[in-house]
């Protein structure tokens, strides 16, 4: 059975999902919600309405896009660090960052190319300030819709941005039931084009549903025990029903021997086409106060599959500081592009 959806007949782009009903609360509201440990748990998104001047839910569907639909877009990864001080003025820096020097987009008016932004330990104190960001007002559905949606009591979290000409059509997340760091993975399901063949009249060979994970595995050596389940958790739902293939990307802890292994053993495969001990890939331990050696915690993994192809990864935000010795995260971030490809 094909992977490509033909059923899925865009409509043309007025208000991307403008749908929310007029009666709808402003976001982010704190209902904190109990999440099934280990079990895929929907939630919605939320965008930015410009003549509604507030935020609201959208409706996980693919209205209001037309083809083509993206088949190229930029994935980027960064874990900001929850512990350090600075957290707002970091937050912004990282944003601002991303925005100028990784998305080339020098004003907030300017819309990015396709792409998705992964982000890591996020101080729910701050959580606020990604949604008053006018880039992400303007360009971005937010993931989750409020620091309640993520796992119990927990304080810091990890927040995707996925920019508004790719459709999102589900969002969810998995809460591992067997963390003590209150760790989660956080999933959207994005609709991309397969590339038309040159002979083709078509504006696209087909459409295609990518799911793209978000996560922050156990930290620590004491966290080693861990990380396998959490990633193979992670590893099944990336190949869930009516989904092409999967990414997941961010801090995967990689710190003990054992963690070398658990990418296979999850079914996954690794961007980095280097090896694990080449410092040019390594992605913490240059900017931290922790006395561990530097290595590459952070990964882009892959479901494998043919149909789509990542690109190496590459760091970003290597020596961002916000003054002296104050980095905007003991972490670098990663970036690379995703292709959607023919197969034929």
């Amino acid at each position: 059975m094909s992977d490509i959806d033909e059923s899925f007949i865009p409509s043309p782009p007025s208000d991307f999902y403008e749908t929310e009903p007029d009666e709808a609360p402003p976001l982010p509201v704190r209902a904190r919600v109990r999440h099934e440990a280990d079990a895929q748990i929907p939630l919605r998104a939320v965008r930015y309405s410009s003549r509604k001047k507030r935020w609201a839910q959208t409706s996980n569907c693919a209205r209001g896009v037309r083809e083509p639909l993206p088949s190229i877009f930029r994935l980027v990864t960064w874990n900001l660090d929850f512990t350090a001080p600075d957290k707002k003025k970091r937050l912004l820096a990282a944003l601002s960052y991303i925005q100028q020097h990784v998305l080339d987009c020098r004003t907030p008016s300017e819309r990015p190319e396709p792409c998705c932004i992964l982000l890591q330990e996020v101080h729910e104190s701050v959580f606020t300030q990604i949604l008053n960001a006018e880039w992400v007002r303007r360009c971005f559905i937010v993931v989750p819709t409020s620091v309640d949606k993520w796992p119990d009591q927990a304080n810091y979290g990890n927040v995707t941005l996925v920019s508004r000409t790719i459709p999102v059509v589900n969002v969810s997340t998995i809460v591992f039931s067997n963390s003590n760091m209150k760790r989660n993975a956080l999933f959207v399901d994005i609709k991309l084009s397969v590339p038309a063949h040159e002979d083709e009249p078509g504006l696209s060979g087909g459409i295609v549903t990518l799911r793209v994970a978000n996560t922050h595995l156990e930290s620590m050596p004491e966290g080693a025990a861990a990380r396998p389940k959490q990633l193979k958790l992670i590893g099944g739902a990336l190949r869930g029903r009516g989904v092409f293939g999967g990414i997941v990307a961010g801090d995967m802890n990689a710190i003990s021997p054992g963690d070398e292994r658990i990418v296979e053993a999850a079914g996954l495969y690794d961007a980095w086409e280097g090896d694990d001990n080449d410092d040019e890939g390594f992605t913490w331990g240059y900017q931290s106060r922790e006395r561990l050696p530097p290595g590459r915690l952070d990964k882009v993994l892959t479901t494998g599959q043919e149909g789509f192809v990542v690109d190496q990864p590459e760091r970003i935000g290597v020596g961002e500081a916000i003054g002296r010795g104050k980095w905007v995260s003991d972490h670098y971030g990663l970036v690379t592009r995703v292709h959607i490809v023919r197969e034929d």
